[in-house]
């Protein structure tokens, strides 16, 4: 299960969410949930450089102004509460990185804004 919260500028916000490094360390990363993104996760470049993985390919991608952006992608490990998965990264010069809709196929997302919360089951 995906945990977290709704902050006060009504950001999804991620509870224990880390990168694994090429040599084995958990970095922990600030990650929101973003529905309007449908990749899988988007990295802080910072937290890429840091976890010494290399790109595997080179994609196209739409931004929200239509204009098309060419960035590196990179396969690496992330570790959602306590559960290591495996995604496709792209690098972003945000010091938050965004987990996609990719990431929540098959799952049931809550968003209460009643409580704060974010359950992701």
């Amino acid at each position: 299960m995906i945990t977290g919260i709704i902050t006060a500028d009504l950001e999804p916000l991620l509870n224990e969410v880390y990168a694994r490094s090429v040599d084995d360390a958990l970095l922990p990363v600030r990650t929101l949930l973003d529905t309007g993104f449908n990749g899988s996760f988007c990295m802080p470049k910072l937290i890429l450089d840091k976890m010494g993985l290399r790109p595997v390919a080179v994609e196209s991608y739409e931004l929200a102004d239509g204009s098309i952006s060419e960035q590196e992608v990179f396969r690496g490990e992330i570790v959602v509460n306590h559960q290591p998965v495996i995604v496709e990264m792209n690098g972003t010069d945000s010091e938050t990185a965004l987990m996609g809709m990719a990431m929540l196929i098959g799952k049931e997302a809550v968003f209460n804004l009643k409580d704060m919360t974010i359950r992701v089951a």
